[in-house]
């Protein structure tokens, strides 16, 4: 069994390369990321960081002393992995990039292929709606004024796919200048939320994602108020709270995608969050209506 566990260690420090950050609980630890064979789901990911050697590096770091002091829990890992990644995250201009497809909450994997390019246009309606699309991904990178945008329609219009595509567009124009971006989709949200109450620093995971959502330059908030996030009293009122708490802070450049109609949100939520999701949206509320269902083509 020591020969075994040797062989691993012996493995892994072959595939070590140094991250440049260190650990919160042992700072003369320096963490390290690992190399392994390219794999294009993990390109999807944004993992896309290679080696000389033609290998992949994994896109969090890890420290070896807490492994060895058995720190990590499963699906939870190292509070001080994850906070000298998040800093690591939140303070570098490549870190900043980072955030958009290392931290999001997607769902689907198959959204990260969704671009203005990549949606399908066969109507009127859908043209204009991909034209105001661009426009608001552009007046973002222009930066001139912040305001927020709500995509609003019945589910299958496209609302998510453009959602990404402005996100997507705006990552990669303003990768150089320090600007982070986020896509948060509430189901997610509440699935991370339900596995994090398993462990022991669930206040952690909960402050993580909170401070996430009320600081990145650029926000999604994708199927607010979809009946699965309130299936659950207990998350339901913690989605409920951390919709306040990120709209509170947040002065724009937020996106919001629903499925619900003003009517529905105002009874789904408290008009104080309704107040900061329409908080400067002016001429940026834009209904996916006339539009088929696109998972249907």
């Amino acid at each position: 069994m020591q020969s075994m566990a040797k062989g691993v260690q012996e493995y892994l420090s072959r595939r070590e390369v140094p991250a440049g950050i260190y650990c919160t609980i042992h700072p003369n630890i320096e963490l390290v990321k690992y190399k392994r064979p390219v794999s294009n789901e993990q390109d999807l990911l944004g993992d896309t960081e290679l080696t000389p050697d033609g290998f992949q590096l994994t896109t969090d770091s890890f420290c070896s002393q807490c492994a060895l002091e058995g720190i990590y829990q499963e699906q939870l890992g190292s509070r001080a992995e994850k906070t000298a990644n998040y800093n690591y995250l939140k303070n570098s201009k490549h870190g900043k990039y980072k955030i958009f497809k290392s931290q999001s909450l997607i769902g689907k994997k198959s959204l990260w292929k969704a671009t203005f390019d990549s949606f399908k246009v066969t109507i009127q309606e859908e043209q204009e709606i991909l034209n105001q699309s661009r426009r608001i991904a552009r007046e973002f990178v222009d930066n001139q004024k912040a305001f927020n945008v709500v995509f609003t329609g019945k589910a299958g219009r496209g609302k998510s796919h453009l959602a990404m595509a402005i996100l997507q567009d705006i990552n990669e124009k303003l990768k150089d200048n320090k600007k982070s971006c986020l896509f948060i989709n509430t189901s997610e949200l509440v699935r991370e939320i339900k596995i994090s109450w398993n462990y022991d620093d669930k206040k952690h995971e909960e402050e993580r994602l909170t401070d996430l959502m009320r600081t990145v330059d650029y926000l999604v908030i994708d199927d607010l108020g979809t009946e699965a996030s309130f299936q659950d009293k207990q998350a339901g009122d913690w989605i409920q709270a951390i919709i306040y708490n990120v709209f509170n802070v947040r002065e724009g450049n937020t996106i919001i995608t629903t499925n619900l109609q003003g009517s529905e949100l105002k009874r789904a939520y408290n008009s104080k969050i309704i107040s900061r999701i329409l908080e400067n949206s002016k001429g940026n509320i834009i209904k996916f209506d006339g539009i088929t269902d696109k998972r249907m083509n």
